[in-house]
């Protein structure tokens, strides 16, 4: 085989470094104890808003939201009250394949969030579960007549688990399987100089089994630690085929917590007076009457200012706008749960946590002006962006009867609580975030890094 430098990486959505310090601890994943004993188990910050589109976005280019323009799972059409679902097409920043794939290096992804419809590299990629069907997946067509050959599944079925758990495991045991086949198979064609796999199936799990975890008691309990214990079987297959060449790299994008509560933020925002709805049959998240409203949310936490000549039928006049996001702040920390709890930890000025391409940093003294331009990638952000407390799920929720509901939903994602294992890459000595690793990558592989990452 060629001494050549090359990355083998396996991305594991939505594990917390403090689950698998236990389940490691616990002896229960043999696999991920061995690595983590070669090369340690670091944990890292995610990204804000805590969404799996937005984390791995910021990984792959290697840039915030402010220059890659991924703020969330939905976003709002700019200069419009509608929305949309960003995909691959939404992005404004090159990805760590394609900036390889120009040096001559070949690549391959699979899975990964935000990659539909997959753009075009030296190499495949198989795009995520924004893809409707196999024939779409991937990056040359052709590979997806291998993919049917093997019943591949591009994700598995959230809607299974809100209708019953006992049905979601087996559904997303056998997306994790067929992940996991196309991943060895694909391994096995050639020498890649960047190889990327990822399993969302943790994400699925952790949100609707992880608090019955948490009480051991749970019916499901011993499940989910088995579907652990899968991953971990197949981390070993791969450990044992990576050779001495290739840098092997395990990470997620953040963690995971039990859910208290779910709070629909616009039903909030609607009992200050912050947003009127349309009418009683209102329903979409943006159906809101904009001749009334001062402020509106997408999720998770992102909260808009109606402002004049921005907004198509805005009626905040912009000289208002600092002493509206003042009130609005004020209000947003204000909210309490009906334990007592505060909610809401912390709320960001949209120039406190991104930054345009002109600019290295935030900028909190931003004139007007371009704070409120639409022209730009770092234009389509957020006016603030609240953090909530653990345990506290921020949702829309426009037409709900109260702000505090439970549903199906047993878990949350977090900030702090993401992890890596990384053998044969460099990382950071001090706490460091998901966004800082596109760097080490590229030093990894003796490729300069693009100058404009973050």
């Amino acid at each position: 085989m060629s001494t050549r430098k090359c990355i083998i990486l396996l991305s594991i959505d939505g594990v917390p470094y403090s689950l698998l310090s236990r389940l490691v601890e616990a002896g229960q994943l043999p696999n991920f104890a061995r690595l983590a004993e070669k090369v340690g188990l670091r944990q890292m910050d995610s990204v804000h808003p805590t969404v799996s589109s937005v984390a791995w976005t910021s990984y792959l280019t290697g840039k915030q939201p402010g220059k890659h323009g991924i703020y969330g799972f939905v976003e709002r059409k700019p200069r419009t009250y509608e929305i949309s679902i960003p995909r691959s097409t939404s992005l404004t920043a090159k990805t760590i394949w394609e900036i390889l794939s120009e040096v001559g290096m070949r690549v391959f992804g699979m899975n990964v969030p935000v990659t539909y419809p997959p753009r075009q590299v030296n190499g495949i990629l198989i795009s995520g579960f924004l893809c409707p069907t196999v024939e779409k997946v991937a990056y040359p067509l052709q590979i997806s007549e291998y993919l049917k050959s093997i019943d591949y599944q591009i994700d598995s079925d959230p809607m299974l688990a809100r209708e019953s758990k006992d049905r979601m495991l087996p559904n997303i045991h056998k997306t994790l399987d067929s992940r996991m086949e196309a991943m060895f198979h694909f391994l096995a064609q050639e020498q890649w100089d960047y190889f990327h796999t990822h399993i969302m199936a943790t994400d699925r799990i952790n949100h609707f089994l992880i608090e019955e975890y948490e009480q051991s008691s749970g019916k499901h309990a011993k499940e989910f630690v088995r579907f652990y214990q899968k991953v971990d079987s197949y981390l070993g297959k791969l450990m044992d085929i990576v050779g001495p060449e290739c840098s092997l790299v395990v990470m997620s994008d953040h963690g995971f917590c039990p859910i208290i509560s779910e709070v629909q933020l616009s039903h909030y925002l609607v009992e200050r007076g912050w947003t009127v709805p349309a009418g009683s049959s209102s329903r979409g998240p943006l159906d809101i009457d904009p001749a009334k409203s001062r402020a509106y949310t997408l999720i998770p936490g992102r909260v808009f200012v109606n402002v004049k000549g921005r907004e198509p039928a805005g009626i905040v006049p912009p000289e208002e706008f600092e002493q509206v996001r003042e009130e609005l702040t004020r209000d947003l920390l204000a909210l309490r749960a009906p334990n007592g709890d505060q909610v809401i930890k912390q709320v960001f000025k949209r120039e406190e946590l991104y930054w345009g391409s002109d600019s290295h940093g935030p900028e909190p003294d931003m004139p007007l002006d371009r704070l409120l331009s639409t022209e730009t990638t770092f234009g389509r952000a957020a006016d603030l962006v609240a953090i909530p407390f653990d345990g506290y799920d921020l949702k829309m929720g426009l037409a709900a009867s109260q702000t505090f509901v439970k549903t199906e939903l047993e878990g949350m994602h977090t900030y702090h609580d993401a992890m890596i294992m990384a053998q044969g890459v460099e990382l950071p000595k001090e706490r460091f975030s998901i966004v800082n690793l596109a760097r080490c990558m590229f030093r990894a592989l003796a490729v300069e890094p693009p100058a404009d990452l973050d």
